[in-house]
């Protein structure tokens, strides 16, 4: 269980995709985020969350000071906190299940921290394309939002 990563995310902007339903809305969102120039701001940059209530997948993009031309996208502020993080295979759904188990146990077992249902928990593919082209699948990180106790 050493494999679990804490970061604490600044509190910032992004731009939410709003409901994403389909490959089209995921690949318009996809496609008007890829052309701003984010060569020197933090990474990760981009999130992915399953939004409970409207049963569908949020698409979120930290952006640079300074930026507002947000299309027909929306602003947040992003709240930032604290994140239990680990990694497993995209698309493997036995390794992203026990990935995610192994986090909530970790945190369980911190005796120093707890998971909190105040923000979401996120996912973000954390390889480039090259690693995919070379090894025939992504990582993604798993983000699992903690509080101290």
């Amino acid at each position: 269980m050493e494999n679990i990563r804490i970061i604490n995310f600044p509190s910032m902007k992004m731009v939410s995709s709003g409901p994403i339903t389909n490959e089209k809305e995921l690949d318009e969102f996809d496609n008007w985020w890829s052309k701003i120039d984010m060569k020197d701001y933090i990474t990760p940059r981009d999130f992915m969350y399953h939004d409970k209530e409207r049963n569908c997948m949020i698409w979120l993009i930290a952006i640079p000071k300074g930026f507002d031309d947000v299309g027909k996208y929306e602003m947040i502020n992003f709240f930032g906190g604290l994140y239990a993080v680990g990694t497993a295979k995209d698309g493997d759904e036995t390794d992203m299940n026990q990935t995610k188990n192994m986090i909530s146990q970790w945190i369980k077992d911190s005796g120093c921290f707890e998971e909190t249902n105040e923000r979401h928990g996120m996912a973000h593919i954390c390889t480039p394309k090259i690693f995919k082209e070379k090894m025939g699948y992504h990582l993604t990180d798993f983000f699992v939002p903690i509080i101290v106790k």
